[in-house]
Order: structure tokens, then C-alpha cells, then sequence
């Protein structure tokens, strides 16, 4: 995951907001809506946006970078979903706020692969769930680790015992970044997106330049943050740019 440090609303799809929310129907709504409510704030509201307009500034924001796998988004329906971290469904008034909302990948879908059954992540795994882990503590995506084998988990020194686990949870389950995996975190089975093999090749790779920089004589803290802020002064980052600088890091 990322950090992702969110901007104010831009002022156009606040108007776009506040057009909707103007509508008579609104009203009709509560806070916290039942099923049938819901479909009608999906549909009448939230659906009723300027989608490309809202999709371009997430994308941008997050540079180009699923907000849960770090995989590679575009402005395009196709390849980018937008996320409401707290869900439209539980919430009437964060369905309409910026605060709330992120650009996803869409998570691939359930198959099988040589017997294996793959799942989906992200988005298309966390469905309408409330969740713990928020890629807008800063403090919190710092202290999430990354193994060789691709797995992704948190520190075990981070908060209590209690929410750690909450946090875990999350990230296996509910969001699904390590594919199939057992209660030990055994791993059954990569995602649909092969998320897990990803993580893995970018671990291998970015250990392969901390080689090169120990050779050359140029292994440094200092070379390291160098490096780390020529990746994210970018616009377009890296995919899984969290596990590169995790390693990066690790290896001074």
C-alpha cells in the first residue's frame, strides 16, 4: 500500500458535489441508508458525477497507483475503479466526499489456474467492508513490511497486539494483497492479478540495486533517500514503489 496525502477537493468537483446534494431527493436519504436506499444513492448521486473528471484527479493524486496494490491505474472505466474507503453504503454523506474517495484497480476477477483457485483484491475483495487500515496514516503505511516471497504484512512492534491483528486482517483478508492464504499466512494461491508475484519481482529487483550500489562503493543512507525522492518526484511512480523503498531502506 501507500501513502496517500490527500489535497483539498478540487473547487469543480466540489460544485459537482454540492449539484447533486441540491437535489430534492437527497433528503430523502438517511445517513446511514438500507439496501434499497443505497442502490438509489449509487445510482441517482453518486453515479450522476463527472466519473472522468473525479477519476483523473484520484489517478493523479495517487500517481497512476492502485491506492490498495500499488499496481498500475489509468483514467479509463476500464482499468480504474473509484473506492469509497468508508462505504457509500454505510454513509450517505461520505459518498460525496472527497476525503473518502480513491482510486482502486479493479482486483481482477475469481478463476482457476492450474487447480489453484485465485482470488480477487482490492476493490473487487472488499466489496461494502469497513476497514481499519487507511492509507492516509502516514505513520501507518511506514510501518507496513514486505517479505521476499511477496507477502505484505505489519511490523510487529506497530500499535497493540489488537489492532495490529485488526490491520492484518485487513490487508489478507478483507483486501485480499496475499491471495488464498491459510489463518497462519501460509499462501495458497496468488491473486487474479498475480499481485503477490509482482511484489515478489520488484523485492528481487530492488535488492539486485543495493548490489550494484554496494559494488560501486555508493551504499548509503543518504544515496538511498536520494534515490527515493528522484522515484517519487515523479508523476507516474513505479508499481509497488512501497515495496521498493521498503527493501532500499532495509538495506542500508
Amino acid at each position: 500500500m501507500i501513502y496517500v496525502e490527500k489535497a483539498p477537493c478540487p473547487e469543480d468537483i466540489q460544485e459537482n458535489f454540492a449539484k447533486q446534494k441540491a437535489k430534492p431527493e437527497w433528503n430523502d436519504i438517511p445517513e446511514e441508508p438500507n439496501s434499497e436506499q443505497a442502490d438509489v444513492l449509487r445510482r441517482e448521486f453518486f453515479d450522476k458525477l463527472n466519473k472522468d473528471c473525479l477519476r483523473e484527479v484520484l489517478v493523479k493524486e495517487q500517481h497512476g497507483l492502485c491506492v490498495y496494490c500499488m499496481s498500475r491505474i489509468e483514467n479509463t472505466a476500464d482499468s480504474t475503479v473509484i473506492e469509497h474507503w468508508y462505504p457509500l453504503s454505510k454513509s450517505k454523506e461520505r459518498a460525496l466526499k472527497y476525503e473518502n474517495l480513491f482510486a482502486s484497480c479493479y482486483g481482477g476477477q475469481k478463476k482457476t489456474v492450474n487447480d489453484a483457485r485465485r482470488i480477487c483484491c482490492c476493490d473487487a475483495k472488499k466489496h461494502d467492508a469497513i476497514i481499519d487500515v487507511d492509507p492516509r496514516n502516514q505513520r501507518m503505511m511506514e510501518n507496513i513490511v514486505y517479505y521476499s516471497d511477496g507477502r505484505i504484512d505489519f511490523l510487529g512492534t506497530y500499535a497493540t497486539r489488537t489492532i495490529r491483528n485488526k490491520l492484518r486482517h485487513d490487508l489478507w483478508y478483507t483486501l485480499g494483497l496475499n491471495g488464498s492464504i491459510k489463518n497462519d499466512g501460509t499462501m495458497l494461491a496468488d491473486t487474479a492479478t498475480e499481485l503477490v508475484k509482482n511484489r515478489k519481482d520488484a523485492y528481487v529487483a530492488a535488492e539486485a540495486m543495493l548490489e550494484v550500489l554496494e559494488e560501486d562503493g555508493e551504499l548509503s543512507a543518504e544515496k538511498v533517500e536520494e534515490i527515493i525522492a528522484d522515484m517519487k518526484s515523479k508523476d507516474i511512480w513505479d508499481e509497488y514503489i512501497g515495496v521498493t523503498m521498503f527493501v532500499l531502506r532495509q538495506g542500508i
